[in-house]
């Protein structure tokens, strides 16, 4: 899967007292240590770990969709740094 896709989820899931059932989020990125996907929701603008069976891509060819474009390409993984 590419960062940016539209996912939306297939199972009760609670996020921040909002069920995301049904609800369209953005793919960011899969954890292979957690086996689960990061994915943002901009129902509540909140971020879930969902495992793979927990959601559907609504675009099989891994079009990004344009709302999601800009969004995907901002994000950066943490970096961490040592004081010097």
């Amino acid at each position: 899967m590419k960062r940016g896709e539209a996912v939306r989820c297939t199972v009760d899931y609670d996020l921040f007292e909002q069920n995301i059932k049904d609800m369209e989020g953005c793919f960011v990125k899969y954890d292979e240590t957690t086996e689960k996907c990061l994915i943002w929701f901009s129902c509540n603008g909140e971020w879930a770990e969902l495992q793979k069976d927990q959601f559907v891509r609504l675009d099989p060819d891994g079009k990004v969709p344009p709302k999601y474009r800009e969004f995907a390409d901002s994000i950066t993984t943490l970096e961490y740094s040592l004081p010097t």
